[in-house]
């Protein structure tokens, strides 16, 4: 059925359209429910592991799928932003939707907004195209992460079967709001019906807020509290260890540790064996979370962009390296902190590349983001160069040993497109 639009309609072109809802710029769940229930209500169909936080969704996603794949079901996985192409986004067995799935998804939708005459905004239709699949898909469980927040997202116009809470920290304050409790209230959103809300956070904002919306919540924190955790240097794996059971997980940190906790819980809820999560972990992938992109130099890849992410990247580079040994390439859109966040930099690194972000919506270049600088006292060494290419050329050139590209989304998936290995 889908080839029939996909022959006709370019996928370009209608992913420009889907992009262009990106100006519609207020979200609104109840619309969101109404075009569901013109489509009969694919969501209902969907045993829904609905994961909020500020920090680790994906990489929380990421694992609660490789041991559900592994168990034998079929997953879907639902996570954003994309860093090559949109379709990553929607995910069936580790297979993304393709382009003729695509048109043929949107084009539904298309014409009940218009025959409706009401209007969704990106993410919106994005999420009723994922839901729409996967329930045609007819999959045991759909993992799916927010976009936004939680008590609003598009993605909560499903029931779950269970709700994971990450963390909460500063970010999006101009949406969420500005003070930890604004912020706690939106994430613990998600949690309908009194479900078991599973959460790593000791911030007593969140529990407050978890426990308004439900009697059942497990703090994986204090669970797995006596379990070891040791980073390996050499192949940047997490090691943990649980009960005298050993997991070794490809992505690395400390916060890896608490994400895996989730989803370890996860896990054990839904009566899949030790041994099984741990095969399960070889598997797991997740880019843009200290990924490794070449080893001669040695090249990282983190999209670390609010002031938590970065402490972390911080912490976890400080524990392999000085930071005179550390080169950073940077960039981030308008709408962060970037007073605040950018000199937080400078303690982990004395050579800083500002490029520029300014091809995509909210982007900034080099030379703007200097001049938002310009009143900050800063103590590194800054380069400003708009060419991705030339800033990296440029801090080769330093010999150091170790270059991390950080920040927003869009500069991975900027750098993943412009440099060759």
């Amino acid at each position: 059925m889908y080839n029939l639009l996909g022959d006709k309609m370019n996928i370009d072109t209608i992913l420009n359209k889907i992009y262009n809802y990106r100006a519609i710029p207020k979200e609104n769940l109840n619309t969101v429910k109404h075009v569901l229930d013109l489509l009969e209500n694919p969501e209902k169909n969907l045993k829904i592991i609905h994961i909020a936080g500020t920090n680790g969704k994906g990489s929380t996603a990421s694992i609660i799928e490789a041991i559900l794949l592994e168990a034998g079901y079929d997953v879907g996985k639902f996570t954003s932003p994309h860093i090559i192409r949109y379709n990553e986004r929607i995910q069936c067995n580790r297979t993304e939707i393709s382009n003729s799935e695509i048109i043929y998804y949107f084009k539904i939708i298309e014409n009940i907004l218009i025959r409706e005459n009401i209007y969704l905004n990106f993410f919106e239709i994005t999420t009723i195209i994922m839901f729409s699949y996967f329930k045609d898909k007819n999959i045991d469980y759909a993992v799916i992460e927010t976009g936004l927040g939680g008590r609003l997202d598009a993605t909560n116009a499903a029931n779950s079967i269970l709700s994971i809470i990450t963390n909460i920290s500063f970010d999006h304050t101009d949406i969420l709001g500005d003070t930890l409790d604004k912020i706690a209230y939106e994430k613990a959103g998600i949690i309908k019906n009194n479900e078991l809300c599973i959460f790593a956070g000791n911030k007593p904002e969140l529990l407050n807020a978890i426990k308004q919306n439900t009697s059942k919540y497990i703090n994986v924190l204090e669970k797995y509290k006596n379990s070891g955790v040791f980073l390996n240097n050499k192949n940047f794996h997490t090691e943990i260890e649980i009960d005298n059971n050993k997991f070794d997980l490809p992505l690395f940190g400390i916060f890896q540790a608490h994400n895996f906790f989730l989803a370890y819980e996860t896990a054990l809820i839904l009566n899949i064996d030790i041994k099984t999560i741990q095969r399960a972990l070889l598997k797991v992938i997740w880019p843009a979370r200290f990924e490794v992109f070449s080893y001669k130099p040695l090249i990282i890849l983190d999209a670390a962009h609010n002031i938590d992410s970065i402490e972390v990247l911080k912490e976890n580079l400080l524990n392999l390296y000085k930071k005179e040994d550390i080169v950073l390439i940077f960039s981030l859109l308008k709408d962060k902190s970037l007073e605040k966040i950018i000199p937080n930099l400078e303690g982990f690194s004395t050579n800083i590349f500002i490029t520029s972000l300014n091809e995509y919506p909210r982007g900034l270049s080099a030379f703007e983001i200097k001049e938002k600088l310009s009143n900050i006292a800063l103590h590194s060494d800054y380069y400003f160069e708009n060419d991705i290419n030339n800033a990296l050329e440029s801090a080769k050139k330093l010999n150091k040993k170790i270059i991390v590209v950080c920040g927003s989304f869009y500069l991975i998936s900027k750098f993943k497109n412009s440099i060759k290995k």
